[in-house]
């Protein structure tokens, strides 16, 4: 099994930035792209996968699903309840990302799915029952998102290979609806991604009793829609970008399209939503050091107007991601 602390080659981050873009390209797509042979890529992808180091997955657009909206909970913990309490939390199948961060108690963030209305004032009354030695928290609604982490990929290929890996991938309508109803097989073809998303078609349509054709066109139709979104899962300490970092910004209303935008153009950044509460921008960020995390919050944000206050935390350890649970942290 692959560690955090370990980092993987330049040849294996190149497979990877590949398969975030496209998840299901085929190895022969790959190797012509990358300019590698067909067998080799096809030896990595197994080795990438089976280690542990990816894990191709999917995630609803739960709004055009009508599954519910994502809120960000920020959660404090008694001292020493760091992990009893977010192990809690990722068990739970609504909660999408728990992350540890620095700060000055012990604190997680958590992205969590909440189907209404009425089921957020249950939350914000009732709190999180099961989950142990929590002391506060706090939610926000997510009101828009400019970039999610199923879109980020680490930047390490041309211009032109990118651009050929896009047009290999099934491509978005232009105007989709802005939700949909999600049929029975829809349901099922979407939970084999979730699982395995380059699952082929041919163990898909005997999985599902589906014809190959039928189950093509079912994902396809998943995908043009944006009622689903492929997603490679990696660290990004494998990466080579270990310092991790969740920003909460303060952005006057008539600005937050425009800072939001611009934020989520740089290619540091994994994540980026507005959601409520006076500070009205969320971020997370990837780099490879320190250093390179001051010369963001310097050049990257100070050059963006109008951002008038800006929280920084370090993300000491990631639970669950992409509803994808983690290892937990070594213990010395």
């Amino acid at each position: 099994m692959v560690k955090d602390s370990d980092t993987l080659h330049a040849g294996d981050r190149r497979i990877i930035a590949a398969l975030q873009i496209n998840p299901r390209a085929a190895v022969g797509v790959l190797g012509r792209i990358l300019g590698e042979h067909e067998r080799t890529v096809a030896r990595k992808v197994r080795r990438l996968i089976t280690s542990g180091a990816i894990r191709p997955t999917a995630i609803y657009d739960t709004l055009r699903c009508g599954r519910g909206s994502a809120v960000q909970l920020r959660l404090e913990t008694h001292s020493g309840a760091l992990d009893r309490a977010a192990q809690a939390l990722t068990q739970r199948s609504d909660v999408r990302r728990v992350v540890a961060v620095s700060g000055r108690s012990s604190v997680l963030w958590c992205e969590m799915i909440v189907p209404n209305i009425p089921e957020l004032h249950n939350l914000v009354a009732e709190g999180l029952p099961g989950v142990p030695d929590v002391r506060n928290f706090e939610v926000h609604s997510t009101l828009r998102t400019f970039t999610t982490v199923a879109e980020w990929h680490l930047p390490v290929l041309s211009p032109e290979e990118e651009d050929l890996l896009r047009r290999s991938a099934v491509q978005h309508l232009p105007t989709p609806a802005d939700r949909y109803e999600l049929s029975s097989p829809e349901r099922q073809v979407a939970d084999a991604l979730m699982e395995n998303a380059r699952v082929s078609l041919t163990d898909l349509s005997h999985r599902l009793g589906f014809s190959v054709a039928t189950a093509g066109r079912r994902v396809a139709s998943l995908l043009e829609r944006r009622m689903l979104y492929l997603r490679t899962e990696v660290e990004p300490a494998l990466l080579g970008l270990p310092v991790q970092a969740q920003l909460c910004l303060t952005v006057p209303p008539a600005a937050l399209g425009a800072v939001g935008t611009a934020l989520s153009a740089y290619p540091e950044v994994r994540y980026c939503a507005a959601i409520t509460g006076t500070q009205n921008l969320i971020a997370e960020v990837c780099l490879r050091h320190e250093a390179d995390f001051y010369r963001f919050l310097d050049d990257r944000l100070g050059g963006i107007p109008h951002v008038s206050g800006v929280a920084t935390e370090i993300i000491t350890h990631a639970y669950k991601r992409g509803f994808v649970v983690k290892p937990l942290p070594a213990t010395s």
